[in-house]
């Protein structure tokens, strides 16, 4: 009789084998399997510099979504005013081809929401807009993203942002001026 318990249990283990195994790679998959992630992100180019009181320079605002086609982007960039002042934004070159709300600059901030006409946009580095600073005060500017979204072109809307740059600029001393000549 203890036979054949024991020949019985070796014939339910071999016969459930296969399903104890899918069992597993199926649990194994849902919580150990990381999804994919098709993310986007916002960038400011260049990262640093260096400049000097009375100063005027560009930043380039990119967007960046190599996984998935993207079709629309807004962003808030934020910069300290004390040291830094908007002369203009500028959309030459811009990858965007309808302007929900038209590039807008105010005490400390830039604003732009605009989307990329079908297939979308997929790529490394799309440019948004460009900024041109006036360099204000001595110190450091930080000039970063305060809010934003890039939205996928799945016919959801789905927000595929992963992630914002920033940038730090240098202001120094105003430039010396030229000694006029001695005759």
């Amino acid at each position: 009789m203890e036979e054949r318990k024991k020949f019985s249990e070796i014939k339910w283990f071999k016969k459930n084998l296969i399903s104890l195994a899918s069992v597993s790679f199926f649990l194994f998959g849902i919580f150990f399997v990381p999804a994919r992630v098709d993310a986007a992100t916002m960038s400011l180019s260049p990262r640093t510099g260096s400049y000097k009181v009375g100063q005027t320079f560009s930043v380039g605002v990119y967007v960046g979504s190599s996984e998935a086609a993207m079709n629309a982007v807004s962003g808030v960039i934020s910069f300290p005013s004390d040291l830094l002042q908007v002369i203009s934004v500028s959309k030459s070159g811009s990858i965007l081809n309808l302007w929900v709300q038209e590039p807008s600059f105010s005490n400390g901030s830039v604003n732009f929401e605009g989307i990329v006409y079908n297939p979308g946009f997929t790529g490394a580095s799309g440019k948004i807009v460009s900024v041109t600073f006036k360099a204000k005060a001595e110190g450091t500017a930080v000039v970063s993203f305060s809010s934003g979204s890039v939205l996928a072109n799945d016919g959801q809307g789905t927000n595929i942002l992963a992630g914002f740059g920033r940038a730090n600029f240098t202001i120094g001393g105003a430039p010396v001026e030229p000694k006029p000549p001695v005759t």
